[in-house]
């Protein structure tokens, strides 16, 4: 992945984070996680804002995923396609007319099935506080090498839906996600989950 797919990709997928079940520090997290868990199937859309004190300059990226059990999933925006049927990863340029095709298991912590199923792993939640009738989580990230070090995730009150994560990156930048029409599913086309490049489209297997 290049670096502005990690960024926006991190930013979206880690909102599924249920954290660790620090059940004293953070009593919502089981409930966040039987939301996350009702259905086989989440999809959402989001938009990120990226405020950069560097150029004084707001970026937006807006865009829509599907995922589901056994590492499918499919994240779209207007420049990127991230598409994995749980076997391999098809990681596509609109601008570049480029598919990159891999294996999931190069993905590591980028998979969103370790994102959704195994969060222990990543994060675990320090904190809970309300604000304004919502719920916010402290996370922070297990392993020093993890980038963000810590975010903070917006959860909805009484249905405990994932509203908005945000944190710094590397570079000072304060990045907020907002996530809108999340929903469960019982069912998605398989076709979701699998990339068909069109006429033209250069398909590069990677080693």
């Amino acid at each position: 992945m290049n670096v502005y797919t990690r960024i926006f990709g991190f930013g979206l997928l880690v909102a599924f984070v249920a954290g660790s079940y620090a059940q004293e520090s953070c009593p919502a997290i089981k409930e966040l996680r039987l939301k996350l868990h009702e259905k086989p199937f989440i999809t959402l859309q989001f938009s990120q804002q990226t405020y950069s004190d560097v150029f004084e300059s707001v970026d937006t990226l807006s865009g829509k995923l599907w995922t589901g059990k056994g590492g499918r999933f499919r994240l779209s925006t207007p420049n990127q396609v991230m598409v994995s049927n749980g076997i391999l990863f098809w990681s596509y340029s609109v601008e570049n007319q480029q598919v990159l095709v891999d294996s999931v298991t190069t993905l590591g912590q980028w998979d969103p099935l370790t994102l959704l199923y195994d969060p222990e792993a990543i994060y675990s939640c320090r904190a809970q506080r309300e604000n304004k009738g919502k719920l916010e989580l402290d996370m922070a990230a297990v392993d020093s090498l993890t980038v963000p070090a810590r975010f903070t995730l917006q959860i909805s009150r009484p249905d405990y839906r994932p509203e908005k994560l945000t944190y710094r990156d590397d570079n000072g930048s304060l990045i907020e996600v907002v996530i809108a029409d999340f929903a469960g599913k019982d069912r998605l086309p398989d076709s979701l989950f699998e990339f068909n490049p069109a006429p033209g489209v250069e398909v590069i297997q990677m080693p």
